[in-house]
């Protein structure tokens, strides 16, 4: 099935956010946590319902060199990125969204 991603703002907002805090850290990894998100955006795209539902509807994939899990969402032909949160964050914030 051929399905289409949608990152939402808060998500967006995440993803920034560790950016520039990865950035900080060290030069250029921010930008290597940027491929890694990347690289998960597209194996969600290609293969979404691999990914196990861990809340209600709502799948999260977790990256394997960051400690971020990508919470989402599938419906029958769109895919909903809602959050890219840190492991250590609580989870249920997300669902504020």
């Amino acid at each position: 099935m051929n399905y289409s991603v949608t990152v939402a703002e808060a998500a967006e907002n995440d993803i920034r956010q560790a950016f520039l805090w990865y950035e900080d850290q060290k030069e250029n990894l921010g930008t290597i946590f940027q491929e890694h998100i990347n690289k998960a955006i597209d194996s969600i795209h290609n293969n979404p319902l691999k990914v196990q539902i861990r809340y209600s509807n709502t799948r999260v994939y977790f990256l394997n060199k960051f400690p971020f899990g990508i919470h989402f969402q599938v419906n029958e032909t769109q895919i909903l990125i809602v959050a890219a949160f840190h492991t250590s964050q609580n989870p249920k914030l997300w669902s504020t969204r």
